[in-house]
Protein backbone atom coordinates (compact mmCIF):
# COMPACT_ATOMS: atom_id res chain seq x y z
CA UNK A 1 0.00 0.00 0.00
CA UNK A 2 1.18 3.31 -1.16
CA UNK A 3 1.43 6.05 1.78
CA UNK A 4 1.32 9.61 0.37
CA UNK A 5 2.18 12.83 1.64
CA UNK A 6 1.20 16.11 1.17
CA UNK A 7 3.48 18.21 0.16
CA UNK A 8 3.38 21.53 1.67
CA UNK A 9 1.89 20.08 4.66
CA UNK A 10 3.40 16.72 6.11
CA UNK A 11 7.20 17.72 4.85
CA UNK A 12 8.67 21.39 4.03
CA UNK A 13 11.16 21.67 0.76
CA UNK A 14 14.39 23.11 1.82
CA UNK A 15 17.24 23.76 -0.52
CA UNK A 16 20.72 24.93 -0.17
CA UNK A 17 22.20 27.37 -3.05
CA UNK A 18 24.29 29.86 -3.31
CA UNK A 19 24.06 33.90 -3.54
CA UNK A 20 25.85 36.67 -4.03
CA UNK A 21 27.00 35.78 -7.59
CA UNK A 22 28.04 32.08 -5.51
CA UNK A 23 30.01 33.61 -2.65
CA UNK A 24 27.62 32.74 -0.19
CA UNK A 25 25.60 29.26 0.60
CA UNK A 26 22.01 30.30 1.18
CA UNK A 27 19.13 28.68 2.09
CA UNK A 28 15.60 28.56 0.06
CA UNK A 29 12.25 27.26 0.71
CA UNK A 30 9.80 25.87 -1.79
CA UNK A 31 6.53 27.88 -1.47
CA UNK A 32 3.22 27.55 -2.99
CA UNK A 33 2.45 30.63 -4.64
CA UNK A 34 -0.08 32.71 -3.47
CA UNK A 35 -1.08 33.32 -7.03
CA UNK A 36 -1.05 29.97 -7.59
CA UNK A 37 -2.40 29.09 -10.96
CA UNK A 38 -5.13 26.11 -10.81
CA UNK A 39 -3.83 22.91 -12.14
CA UNK A 40 -5.65 20.86 -14.51
CA UNK A 41 -5.51 18.03 -16.55
CA UNK A 42 -4.55 19.29 -19.62
CA UNK A 43 -1.69 21.22 -17.59
CA UNK A 44 -0.25 17.58 -16.58
CA UNK A 45 -0.75 16.73 -20.54
CA UNK A 46 1.06 19.59 -21.77
CA UNK A 47 3.87 19.50 -19.39
CA UNK A 48 4.46 15.43 -20.29
CA UNK A 49 4.58 15.87 -23.70
CA UNK A 50 7.21 19.05 -23.18
CA UNK A 51 9.10 16.50 -21.36
CA UNK A 52 9.20 13.33 -23.85
CA UNK A 53 9.82 16.19 -26.04
CA UNK A 54 12.77 17.05 -24.20
CA UNK A 55 13.89 13.56 -23.40
CA UNK A 56 12.20 10.83 -25.24
CA UNK A 57 14.46 8.23 -23.65
CA UNK A 58 13.44 8.53 -20.48
CA UNK A 59 9.42 7.16 -20.82
CA UNK A 60 7.92 10.09 -18.89
CA UNK A 61 3.97 9.30 -18.56
CA UNK A 62 1.14 10.82 -16.85
CA UNK A 63 -1.28 7.86 -15.31
CA UNK A 64 -4.96 7.72 -13.22
CA UNK A 65 -4.79 5.81 -10.88
CA UNK A 66 -6.85 4.92 -7.48
CA UNK A 67 -5.23 5.00 -3.95
CA UNK A 68 -7.47 4.10 -0.93
CA UNK A 69 -10.61 4.93 -2.90
CA UNK A 70 -9.23 7.94 -4.04
CA UNK A 71 -8.46 9.47 -8.04
CA UNK A 72 -4.89 11.11 -8.79
CA UNK A 73 -2.77 11.39 -11.45
CA UNK A 74 0.37 10.72 -11.38
CA UNK A 75 3.77 11.99 -13.05
CA UNK A 76 5.76 9.01 -13.60
CA UNK A 77 8.37 6.94 -15.60
CA UNK A 78 8.84 3.52 -16.58
CA UNK A 79 10.38 1.45 -13.49
CA UNK A 80 12.58 -0.23 -16.24
CA UNK A 81 13.95 -0.42 -19.13
CA UNK A 82 15.54 -3.13 -21.99
CA UNK A 83 19.25 -2.31 -22.52
CA UNK A 84 21.51 -2.43 -25.84
CA UNK A 85 22.29 -6.09 -24.68
CA UNK A 86 18.20 -6.97 -24.05
CA UNK A 87 18.92 -7.36 -20.29
CA UNK A 88 16.18 -5.49 -18.31
CA UNK A 89 17.31 -2.28 -16.18
CA UNK A 90 15.78 -0.71 -12.61
CA UNK A 91 15.25 2.82 -12.94
CA UNK A 92 16.70 4.38 -9.62
CA UNK A 93 16.00 8.17 -10.40
CA UNK A 94 12.32 8.19 -10.83
CA UNK A 95 9.75 10.39 -8.43
CA UNK A 96 6.35 10.02 -8.75
CA UNK A 97 4.24 12.95 -8.02
CA UNK A 98 0.45 12.49 -7.43
CA UNK A 99 -2.08 15.25 -8.22
CA UNK A 100 -5.20 15.30 -6.33
CA UNK A 101 -6.79 18.05 -8.91
CA UNK A 102 -10.07 18.63 -6.93
CA UNK A 103 -8.62 19.62 -3.83
CA UNK A 104 -5.23 21.03 -5.80
CA UNK A 105 -3.13 18.90 -3.45
CA UNK A 106 0.30 17.32 -4.25
CA UNK A 107 1.54 13.93 -2.80
CA UNK A 108 4.53 11.91 -3.24
CA UNK A 109 5.45 8.53 -1.82
CA UNK A 110 6.99 8.24 1.53
CA UNK A 111 8.62 5.54 0.81
CA UNK A 112 10.66 7.79 -1.76
CA UNK A 113 11.15 10.61 0.67
CA UNK A 114 13.26 8.15 3.01
CA UNK A 115 14.84 6.80 0.20
CA UNK A 116 16.38 9.83 -1.70
CA UNK A 117 15.02 13.00 -0.34
CA UNK A 118 17.44 15.30 -1.89
CA UNK A 119 16.43 14.07 -5.59
CA UNK A 120 12.70 14.08 -4.32
CA UNK A 121 12.73 17.35 -3.01
CA UNK A 122 14.80 18.73 -6.37
CA UNK A 123 11.85 17.04 -8.48
CA UNK A 124 9.25 18.23 -6.84
CA UNK A 125 10.71 22.03 -7.02
CA UNK A 126 11.05 21.16 -10.57
CA UNK A 127 7.74 20.47 -11.29
CA UNK A 128 5.62 22.81 -9.16
CA UNK A 129 7.44 25.30 -10.28
CA UNK A 130 6.86 24.49 -14.18
CA UNK A 131 3.33 24.33 -13.37
CA UNK A 132 2.97 27.64 -11.64
CA UNK A 133 2.40 26.08 -8.40
CA UNK A 134 5.52 26.93 -5.94
CA UNK A 135 8.28 29.15 -5.91
CA UNK A 136 11.74 29.73 -4.26
CA UNK A 137 11.68 31.56 -1.51
CA UNK A 138 15.02 33.00 0.09
CA UNK A 139 15.37 31.96 4.22
CA UNK A 140 18.48 32.77 5.18
CA UNK A 141 22.42 32.50 4.39
CA UNK A 142 24.42 29.70 6.10
CA UNK A 143 27.60 28.92 7.20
Amino acid sequence: MVRLLEIFRDFKIYIRGSSNKGYYTALYEVVRREDARVVTVEDLREYIRKLQERYPDRNFMLKKVKVKGKEYYVITRKSYYIDSEGRKRIVYDRVPIYFDLENQKFYVPKSYLKIKPKLVKYIVMRVLGALGVARVKYVKLVS
